[in-house]
């Protein structure tokens, strides 16, 4: 995004006292109703989660809660219910499936995937790895887990990693979502906080969205990780709850136990399952881009294979990628982000504002269209040229090659000569391809060139099966341990830092 735009921007907002679209169009699917999931987990406990609400979001929640997130037991027993509910809907989605035409093979891929909104980025990562806790589940004392909770944890490692492919909309994170929508007066790290954002496009009658913003960022919880006053509410449930049960895992005696932790986790989830709704209702207002679909599409086609594997072949995922994968995996999110960039500035005149100015656009009235020949392969070829008046002064090298909006994804058009013209300039352009109807503009006509392309991605060489990468060590590494190991271990009693004895001064 332009400086001289983003400084203009902040203007506005602090002028008008709110933020400010920043596109036209929404730029992501959003289902209607989406599966909402918004967790809690304790401090320090990046794998358990003491409590996952879901559901879809035009309704009330469903909550799990553990009690004590740290006994397997009860954990599994606990997360059953989400875990069941997650591959049933998963599986009906894959089950219905419809034609796809790719060139000259047709594929059947599921006619709608489900839709996981959560709050924020950390929420993603959060599901990610209860996803790889849970997928990697191994037998302890000869009890098998539930084979739900295995299968959810794939489904929710997929899920996870699947949301790294730019313009995806299988899991969305709705700060990230109105992040690039909205301009805000809010730094890249204020605006992880939903509340904070919300803030800033209604902040309410009479308010400056800078004492809404410090007003929400001072009072809203959104999770997964807990604000101090939050932890110290859940360590004085969690040790009633644990003196009560003593050593039971009994639904039967820990259930009527759970009820104040459930109460607790029941008041924090509330606010946030109706900021999500809020905040979902208000970007679904916007009219989906074109290639929103497309991408779409594109995910369901990776939902597709993915239940097909997982489900169908009783597949499994690495937990790490070998060096070969992570270099096509970087290479496809390279060519997905360059081609995301391009949809989104193709597709919304607000988003191409910040490439005019950076000088990678250029729009201007067709002053002309005429025809030429040129040799080609030792042979005159027809081409296509027009004379583009822009009222801003261009600064183009010849030889540039520059798309037209109205065919992003066709052949560009190579800059011939810029002149001073008036204020402004005359650029000449030539198509570098057949003249057709379609390819060319009318005379009169207001067109924006620039240097995106929405065009497939040019083929390249895939690495090879056993490439020489370096720092290969000489010996493969151990085995590691089961994800679950020291699940039976007593968790160490916490620490008040205000009772701490106090080490003295360092020597």
């Amino acid at each position: 995004m332009s400086t001289a735009l983003e400084a203009y921007f902040a203007a506005r907002i602090y002028q008008e006292g709110k933020a400010l679209r920043r596109t036209a169009l929404r730029h992501v699917h959003l289902a209607d109703p989406p599966l909402a999931v918004a967790i809690w987990r304790l401090g320090g406990e990046r794998f358990r989660a003491a409590a996952i609400a879901w559901g879809p979001l035009d309704g009330p929640f469903q909550l799990a809660v553990p009690g004590e997130p740290r006994n397997r037991d009860l954990y599994f027993a606990a997360l059953q219910p989400f875990a069941a509910d997650l591959c049933a809907r998963i599986r009906r989605a894959a089950a219905s499936r419809v034609a796809r035409q790719r060139g000259s093979e047709t594929e059947e891929i599921p006619a709608d995937a489900p839709q996981i909104v959560v709050p924020n980025r950390a929420t993603v990562s959060a599901l990610g790895l209860l996803g790889r806790y849970l997928a990697y589940l191994s037998d302890r004392g000869g009890v098998v887990p539930d084979p739900a909770l295995v299968e959810a944890g794939r489904h929710l490692r997929f899920y996870a990693r699947n949301a790294r492919v730019p313009g995806q909309s299988l899991l969305t994170a709705l700060d990230q979502l109105v992040a690039g929508h909205w301009a805000t007066l809010l730094s890249p790290f204020e605006q992880a906080n939903l509340a904070v954002l919300d803030a800033q496009i209604e902040p309410g009658p009479g308010r400056h969205p800078f004492e809404a913003s410090a007003a929400a960022e001072a009072t809203a919880r959104i999770g997964p990780e807990p604000t101090e006053d939050i932890d110290r509410t859940t360590e004085v449930l969690l040790a009633r709850f644990n003196a009560a049960r003593g050593t039971s895992s009994d639904p039967a005696v820990t259930g009527p136990l759970a009820g104040p932790l459930r109460e607790h986790y029941h008041r924090l989830t509330e606010p946030v399952w109706q900021l999500m709704e809020r905040v979902v209702s208000r970007e679904r207002q916007l009219p989906a881009a074109p290639s929103v679909y497309r991408r779409f599409e594109s995910d369901r086609a990776a939902f597709g294979r993915h239940v097909d594997w997982v489900v169908n072949q009783g597949g499994y995922y690495r937990t790490t990628d070998t060096p070969r994968q992570a270099a096509i995996t970087l290479r496809r999110l390279e060519d997905t982000l360059a081609r995301y960039e391009a949809d989104r500035a193709v597709e919304d005149p607000a988003l191409m504002i910040g490439h005019l100015l950076a000088g990678d656009a250029i729009r201007g009235t067709v002053a002309s269209l005429s025809e030429t020949k040129v040799v080609a392969n030792v042979r005159p070829v027809r081409r296509a040229v027009i004379a583009l008046d822009s009222p801003d002064p261009v600064i183009l090298p010849a030889g540039k090659r520059l798309w037209w909006t109205a065919t992003a994804g066709g052949l560009p058009w190579e800059v011939q000569s810029v002149q001073p013209d008036g204020a402004g300039s005359r650029v000449v352009l030539m198509l570098t391809g057949k003249p057709a109807p379609e390819r060319l503009p009318a005379a009169g006509e207001v067109i924006t060139l620039s240097t995106l392309h929405t065009g497939t991605a040019a083929f390249w060489l895939m690495p090879q099966e056993s490439p020489p990468w370096t720092h290969r060590p000489a010996a493969p590494p151990p085995v590691p341990e089961p994800i679950d190991a020291g699940d039976f271990e007593q968790p160490p009693a916490p620490v008040d830092a205000a009772a701490a004895q106090d080490p003295g001064r360092y020597t």
